[in-house]
Parts: structure tokens; C-alpha cells; sequence
């Protein structure tokens, strides 16, 4: 299924959107696994990467994975993102979606081909064909259920088994049920996310299909991300809000930053 394109400088889209701790060992995992460091380090080199990019004249092809537990969002958001839906109807995953979107910047056209894997065990003989040749992994997680974000590791595991080049994201989805949780829940959640997400080396994103938050501004920081250019996505840290960070920091270096960040404004 393919969208009609869309201007990437375009404001139309930005007007729907809405501007317990695990033990140290499992980031210590998480940091072994990754092979980012391999990744290469310019945007040609990039996409000249092994079937990574399919590109012809004037335009591009960038596969994206998402990978996660069922019943988190995965479907939802990628609906979203591409055709501006949401349906509150569970449907499950039977095995691969695949979508796509283009967006054209210039003289040049870039199609999103965005594959969604079933998070059901079954289909895990099926994850290669999700990662394989993608230039970007979206590790997704419910921000409500705690158990789906202890899940990524073994997603993070699988799939730097087949692809250790790809970008790594960290998305949280259901933002709207989780800004509704008590303050240290959304804490202690936010926390645990941060860590991850730090031994991962990925962005971390706090996101709603539902409410349209964060969605098109994850495949803006993914663009960026990909041609090395500034996505102009401002960075949300403040705990309640939707998240949006480049690189989260350790807790110790945050709280310093903050404190003295309010000590010279003082």
C-alpha cells in the first residue's frame, strides 16, 4: 500500500501532532550486543550499504523494521504515519505487514518501506525478513506495560544476530495511557526506558498512534538520522511528557546538567 508523497518541509503534518528498575546487568547485555560502531558513517556509505537502499534515479527506497510484543501499537502507528488513521479495533498481526510512504524533497523522492512483524512467538521464523538489508530498526514497547519494554532485549538480541548494521530506535507507544499514570510510575518507566535506550545507542521516543504524538517526528529524526542533517526535532526531557531524545544521558550526568543549568540562571 503506497500514500500520496509529501513535502518533508511541509508544516501540514506538524498540525496534527501534539507537540520496578532492572539490575545493571541486563544495559550491560543490551551494550554488548550492539554493533553500531560498524555503521557507517556517511549517508553514501549508507545507503550503498548491502540492500539496505534501493535507489534509482532522483529517488530511494529505505526499509524500516518494527519489531516488539503484540498488541503494543506496532500496526497503529504505522498506519498512522502513513495514511493519518487510527482504528481502535484490535487486529492482530498475522505474520508481516508492509506499507509504504513517499516524501520529496527537491528534485529527489524517498519511499519509507516500513515492514511490522507480528509479536506473537510464532512468528519470530519470519523476523529475517523484516531485518534483513533495513537501514533502520524500530524497537517498540507499550509505555503502560512494563513487561514489553523487559521484552526488548531478547527483540535487541534477534535482530543484531541478523543485521548489525541497521539504526536502532527506541519507541514507546500509548503515550496517552501512560501520561494518565501516577507520577513515579511514569518516573521509574521513563527511567528504565533511558537505560535501554543508552545501551542501545538509539533515540528514545515517547509516542500515541491515537493522539498522533511523536509519530511523524520519529521518521523526521529517522530521515536525519539516515542523510546526517538536522531533523529540527527539538528534544522533550521532562518526565510526563512525550520524550523525544537524541542520546539519553545517565541519570547522575542529567541531574548535573539540571543543576547547573539552574544555578547559573540563578
Amino acid at each position: 500500500m503506497k500514500a500520496g508523497e509529501e513535502d518533508v518541509s511541509g508544516e501540514e503534518a506538524d498540525r496534527k501532532e501534539q507537540d520496578g528498575e532492572e539490575e545493571d546487568e541486563e544495559e550491560d547485555d543490551l551494550d554488548q550486543e550492539d554493533s553500531q560502531e560498524g555503521a557507517p558513517l556517511k549517508a553514501e556509505r549508507r545507503l550503498k550499504g548491502a540492500g539496505s537502499a534501493k535507489s534509482a534515479r532522483n529517488s530511494l527506497v529505505v526499509k524500516v523494521g518494527m519489531v516488539g510484543d503484540a498488541q503494543i501499537g506496532k500496526t497503529s502507528l504505522m498506519v498512522r504515519y502513513v495514511e493519518g488513521k487510527f482504528d481502535s479495533d484490535y487486529i492482530e498481526t498475522l505474520g508481516v505487514n508492509f506499507m509504504e510512504k513517499s516524501i520529496t524533497l527537491k528534485n529527489a523522492e524517498v519511499t519509507f518501506s516500513i515492514w511490522d512483524l507480528g509479536g506473537e512467538r510464532e512468528f519470530i521464523s519470519m523476523l529475517p525478513l523484516v531485518c534483513n538489508d533495513a537501514l533502520v530498526i524500530l524497537f517498540m514497547f507499550s509505555l503502560p506495560q512494563k513487561s514489553t519494554l523487559s521484552s526488548v532485549r531478547e527483540w535487541y538480541r534477534q535482530v543484531r544476530g541478523l543485521n548489525k548494521q541497521a539504526f536502532a530506535f527506541l519507541i514507546g507507544t500509548k503515550y496517552d495511557v501512560f501520561a494518565t499514570l501516577p507520577h513515579e510510575e511514569q518516573k521509574e518507566i521513563t527511567k528504565q526506558a533511558r537505560k535501554y535506550a543508552r545501551a542501545m545507542k538509539a533515540p528514545l521516543i515517547f509516542s500515541s498512534a491515537s493522539h498522533s504524538i511523536n509519530v511523524q517526528k520519529i521518521f523526521k529524526l529517522i530521515f536525519g538520522k539516515i542523510f546526517n542533517v538536522d531533523a529540527k526535532v527539538p528534544e522533550i526531557k521532562k518526565v510526563g511528557d512525550p520524550i523525544i531524545e537524541y542520546m539519553p544521558q545517565p541519570e547522575k550526568a542529567s541531574a548535573a546538567a539540571s543543576e547547573t543549568s539552574s544555578t547559573a540562571s540563578s
